[in-house]
This record gives C-alpha cells, sequence and structure tokens, in this order.
C-alpha cells in the first residue's frame, strides 16, 4: 500500500514539472521574446524654467532625436512605434559643471506606461551649450572668529578639500573674490574638528547672500589645535671627530630657543629640543659646514613649532 501511494506521488510530481514545461514551451512559441531597434524617437525638455530663472539659455547641440533598444514579448514589442516612446531630460536635474543631461526613456501607450519590455536609449545624454553660465575654481581660506583663551594659541590650522567651483551667471560669478570657511574659535581649547559652511564675499569684504551661485560642495572640514605655548632652549651634541690636524673653532646656531605648541600635559615633559650626535657629525672634516635640522622632527607627536621649523648650525673648522 505505502509503495502505491509513494509511487503515486512521483508520478504526481513528474506530471506536474511536465506540465511546467509544457507551458514555458507553448508560451515562447506563441508569444516568444524579441528586440528590435527603433530611431526617430523625439527627446523631451522638462522644468526649462530651472535654467531660465538662473538666467541662462540652452541650446540642444547633440542628442535631439535619439534611437533606443526594445526587448520584451513578440507582442508587445513588434506594435512599439517611435510616437509610443516616451524619452525626457529633466533640466531640473542638470549639474552646473556639465553641459550634459540624462535621458530617460519608457514606453507609453494610452496614457500609461508598458510593463513587461525593457527600454535602452542608444545614446544616453544630451549635450547641450548653457549660455550665460560661467564658472570658477576657489581656493577656500580658512578665517577664525572670536577671542581664544588667554594663554593660548591657535596652530595646524587646516581645510579639507582646499578648492571649490562655483557657477552661476557671468556678472554674478566675476562678483565672487574670495570663499571662506568661518570657525568661530571662541572659548575652544584642543583639537578642533568641524564640518563649516562655505561663504562668498565681494571685492569690499562684504558676504555675498541670496545668491543663486551653486558651489561644487558647500561644507569643508576644518581642523585646528588650541594649546598653550612654551619657549625652550635648543640644544645639541656632536657626533664624531673632525680630521687630524682640523679643530673646531666655534659652533653658531640660528636660533638658541624656539616656541612649541602642544597640551599642557605634553608640554610639562620636555625642556629643551636636543639635537643628536647623528644629525650633528663632523667625523672627518677639514672645513666649516652648515647642517640644516628640521626641529619637528625632534619633537613628540601633538607638538607643535611655532618659530622657525628651520634650524642651521654652523660648526667652524681650522685646519
Amino acid at each position: 500500500m505505502k509503495n502505491r501511494i509513494f509511487n503515486n506521488l512521483i508520478l504526481k510530481i513528474i506530471s506536474v514539472v511536465l506540465a511546467i514545461i509544457a507551458w514555458l514551451i507553448l508560451v515562447n512559441i506563441a508569444d516568444p521574446t524579441t528586440a528590435i531597434t527603433v530611431g526617430g524617437v523625439n527627446v523631451r525638455f522638462e522644468n526649462e524654467s530651472a535654467l531660465s530663472e538662473k538666467g541662462y539659455t540652452y541650446e540642444v547641440l547633440d542628442g535631439a532625436k535619439i534611437s533606443v533598444d526594445i526587448s520584451g514579448p513578440k507582442s508587445e514589442v513588434t506594435s512599439i512605434s517611435a510616437s509610443d516612446i516616451d524619452a525626457s531630460v529633466d533640466l531640473s536635474k542638470l549639474s552646473p559643471f556639465s553641459d550634459y543631461a540624462d535621458i530617460a526613456v519608457s514606453v507609453v501607450k494610452d496614457g500609461n506606461e508598458v510593463k513587461g519590455v525593457s527600454v535602452t536609449p542608444k545614446t544616453t545624454s544630451v549635450k547641450l551649450s548653457i549660455g550665460n553660465r560661467s564658472n570658477k575654481e576657489f581656493k577656500i581660506a580658512a578665517e577664525t572668529i572670536g577671542e581664544i583663551p588667554e594663554g593660548k594659541v591657535l596652530s595646524n590650522s587646516l581645510i579639507s578639500p582646499v578648492t571649490v567651483r562655483i557657477a552661476g551667471t557671468e556678472e554674478a560669478v566675476e562678483g565672487v573674490e574670495s570663499v571662506k570657511a568661518v570657525c568661530d574659535v571662541t572659548g575652544k581649547t584642543g583639537h578642533i574638528s568641524e564640518d563649516l559652511s562655505l561663504k562668498l564675499y565681494d571685492s569690499e569684504g562684504s558676504e555675498i547672500t541670496g545668491s543663486d551661485i551653486e558651489m561644487s560642495r558647500k561644507i569643508v572640514k576644518y581642523t585646528a589645535d588650541i594649546y598653550s605655548t612654551k619657549t625652550v632652549k635648543i640644544a645639541y651634541e656632536l657626533g664624531g671627530e673632525p680630521e687630524a690636524g682640523s679643530e673646531i673653532t666655534d659652533i653658531e646656531l640660528s636660533e638658541t630657543e624656539s616656541t612649541i605648541s602642544g597640551s599642557d600635559e605634553a608640554l610639562s615633559a620636555i625642556e629643551s629640543i636636543t639635537v643628536p650626535a647623528t644629525a650633528l657629525d663632523v667625523s672627518g672634516l677639514s672645513y666649516s659646514k652648515t647642517f640644516k635640522i628640521w626641529l619637528p622632527d625632534l619633537l613628540p607627536e601633538g607638538i607643535s613649532v611655532l618659530s622657525d621649523n628651520s634650524l642651521r648650525i654652523t660648526v667652524y673648522i681650522n685646519e
């Protein structure tokens, strides 16, 4: 009895699978998938006011008529003509720094989009010529306002990224003299890391507001340190001996002190900056020599040099 039921179950499963295969074959024979190319499709432009309101004009240089590839059931595809294809460009989405605009396509019949067919434009974008539009790149200046706490100093001020591109009418762009990121440092200490909005300024130093000027970015990252300062002595160690018969007559430093900045804890551990013997090696010298030392390399991480970073030590040698 069990075998009979099991055998019938297998037969039923096989029958269902065969039925599905037969249905797929029948559908494919009756309405196979096919592909065609339709040419002469007019491209429609939407939201032209997005340009005219900014004072721009535009001219289509390439892509006003396109061809599209269509694939799908033969019964649907073969009845599609150029008039059934909606190709559009939304001018409100045009980048202020590009002359190309993407083309969106679909098949529309009787006001409804036809589903189940694939539509791909052979030309994916139109090329435009935008009149009365200008663009210009500026280096972003970092500026601080407010009072730094007494006994502290601002150092290591950085902006990232360092440039911005602006776009607008020729008159508006020419009126921009500088672009700044302004940070209010009132009462702040330690390491600063903030996102700052960019501001435009004219030749008189006045901020330009309410402008139709567009920017490639509106926010930049600003970092800086507001730390205590300390002045320390510069010491040195000589390495090696000059050539036999020669002697050192004098050693002259371009600076004998250096002003450094850092956290109170880090500064308390530094009493002087010592130039090591490996950087001031006079082995075998028979003539005077000036050594150039980069002071930041001699300090721990987190300590900045506020005075001259470069130290010159001249060792005078007589034969």
